[in-house]
């Protein structure tokens, strides 16, 4: 049959100089060039990227924003995050991270969720995240 490149959105962000995943709240993703592994045991091409940047261009290109020059899309899955799409490209930023803002509780802790978090660090290793 007829090998084709295989295109997926995944939490977190890929690293534009490494092309690591980092950031993923499902931490197995974390550190590893995902891309390349998958590559390797499907024997084609694939292609990453963030998912909510995914679902921003995608409504930019044919969704509800089609047409836009500028789109800021909200996914709220096993974490929260977003995407951007400036003239119907993914706009990452300099560190593959525009638009995300998921790392941040909402509303601000009390004093008994700020004592919680500082004996069970955030996946990503840091306190109060």
């Amino acid at each position: 049959g007829q090998q084709g490149t295989v295109g997926m959105g995944i939490p977190g962000s890929i690293s534009p100089y490494t092309g690591v995943v980092k950031n993923a709240n499902s931490t197995w993703l974390n550190g590893q060039p995902f891309d390349k592994d998958l590559s390797l045991r499907l024997e084609r091409e694939v292609r990453l990227a963030n998912d909510a940047n995914c679902l921003a261009v995608s409504e930019a290109v044919d969704g509800a924003a089609a047409g836009a020059q500028t789109v800021f899309a909200v996914i709220i899955g096993t974490g929260c995050g977003a995407g951007v799409a400036l003239n119907g490209r993914a706009h990452i930023g300099g560190n593959g991270n525009a638009g995300e803002w998921g790392h941040n509780p909402l509303p601000w802790m009390n004093d008994d969720e700020l004592r919680y978090r500082a004996e069970v660090p955030c996946y990503c290793g840091k306190q109060g995240c």
